[in-house]
């Protein structure tokens, strides 16, 4: 946003650019892989391009990501919110000298405070965009479905993530800053947005914790609809699951973390509540209500899992109060306790046990659609068609569907009824 206000302008990904900046990702050896191969690829594309990486790759190895070929500037999580100032007094030449005279002339002379010279929206500070300077990309101002970042951070130290030591702790916006951010979306034309953070239920500011938060958007803003990202299940309160529950506004949809149904694994995994507690707040929401959706996290193979361990977790996974489930294979992550343990399983069984996993969560996802065919949904379509002429929905209470050909493409809520199921989406009418 600030970039384009310097007379840049933002392309669709895949299209040459002059300036490549690269958010990058640590949280698995499986990610840093992935990274150097797309700066790989840019930098024989477009040799002559500038590259920039930042993110938690460019904390956790630094070296290494300064050596690759192409990379210009490495940029840690810390300066993270000052690239655009740190863009234009490293590489000026990328920009016209009109758009930045002032702002060189202020650093050149020492009259200035780079840091203050753009003013930034970040965790720190009280400014955020207007809808004028959201850059347009085909001319849409913004995703279908933004998401507002609520915080930074992680205090869990789970023994299988690097992300506390790379992200550091928890740190929370300003909620009044939050709601102003949200206000110019609603603006801009959104109809949902998603509030997001490393770790989301540790959010806290000025008194104010998650459901507070919540609360204060539902009141001050307009937005048609909130949704949640992944929320640890020891963080779901009496009042949230409330709103989740009961509120028109709020999306039924919750994430809940499980990595584990075996107590023993979750213990050597750190984790923050034990199996019976998952399994209570299972219930706990199918009760308070039963169409919300409930979807989870499972890793497989960590660090001396037995064949017990694993059917614990598959006997939550096919329990009938989980909707759906994304199945992750261990993966070492140097520099992690776990990744110091001797008791490793061999690939073999990792992958094993993540095909039978996987197997029982597309049976659950597809059971959960069945249930909803005859349901009308409030549904938000993706912004780009698919190739095969139609378009891509998400209902609130986050079941994928697919839109009859014709519809789809705006902002705007649709009603939709579902007539069919299959084991990936729903299929349906338009309700008037």
């Amino acid at each position: 946003e600030r970039l384009t206000s310097y007379g840049m302008t933002r392309v669709e990904f895949g299209e040459p650019a002059d300036l490549y900046i690269l958010n990058s990702c640590t949280v698995t050896a499986r990610a840093d892989a992935d990274c150097r191969k797309l700066l790989s690829r840019i930098a024989r594309v477009r040799s002559d391009a500038i590259i920039v990486v930042t993110g938690c790759y460019a904390v956790a190895d630094e070296k290494t990501v300064a050596s690759l070929t192409g990379v210009d500037l490495v940029v840690g999580n810390d300066r993270k919110d000052q690239l655009p100032q740190i863009i234009i007094e490293r590489f000026p030449e990328l920009f016209e000298q009109s758009q930045i005279s002032g702002y060189m002339t202020d650093v050149d002379s020492g009259n200035g405070d780079s840091s203050a010279a753009i003013a930034l929206p970040s965790i720190q500070s009280s400014s955020s965009p207007s809808p004028s300077t959201l850059p347009e990309i085909s001319g849409s101002p913004l995703r279908a479905r933004p998401m507002v970042k609520i915080g930074d951070g992680c205090n869990q130290n789970c023994s299988y993530c690097i992300i506390p030591s790379v992200r550091g702790r928890i740190v929370s916006r300003d909620p009044n800053e939050i709601v102003s951010e949200v206000k110019m979306l609603v603006e801009s034309g959104a109809n949902e947005v998603v509030l997001s953070a490393v770790h989301i239920g540790g959010y806290s500011s000025n008194g104010t914790n998650l459901s507070g938060l919540a609360e204060l958007i539902l009141e001050k803003t307009d937005l048609p609809r909130l949704r949640l990202s992944s929320l640890e299940p020891n963080e779901l309160d009496d009042n949230l699951l409330d709103l989740i529950a009961h509120h028109p506004r709020v999306c039924r949809h919750l994430h809940l973390p499980l990595q584990a149904g075996s107590e023993e694994i979750l213990q050597a995994m750190r984790r923050p509540y034990s199996r019976q507690q998952y399994l209570e707040v299972l219930e706990k929401v199918k009760q308070a209500n039963p169409s919300i959706t409930i979807g989870c996290d499972l890793i497989v193979g960590f660090p001396g899992e037995t064949d017990d361990d694993f059917n614990d977790s598959l006997e939550i996974l096919g329990g009938g109060q989980l909707d759906y489930g994304h199945v992750f294979s261990y993966s070492d992550r140097p520099g992690t306790p776990a990744s110091k343990r001797q008791d490793k399983l061999s690939p073999q069984v990792i992958k094993e046990r993540s095909g039978l996993a996987r197997d029982l969560c597309r049976q659950t996802k597809h059971n959960n659609f069945k249930k909803n065919v005859g349901l009308v949904h409030e549904v938000i379509s993706d912004r780009t068609m698919s190739k095969s002429g139609h378009y891509w929905a998400i209902s609130d209470n986050f079941l994928k569907v697919k839109l009859p050909q014709g519809v789809g493409g705006q902002f705007n809520i649709l009603k939709f009824r579902a007539t069919s199921a299959t084991d990936d989406y729903l299929v349906g009418e338009i309700v008037a």
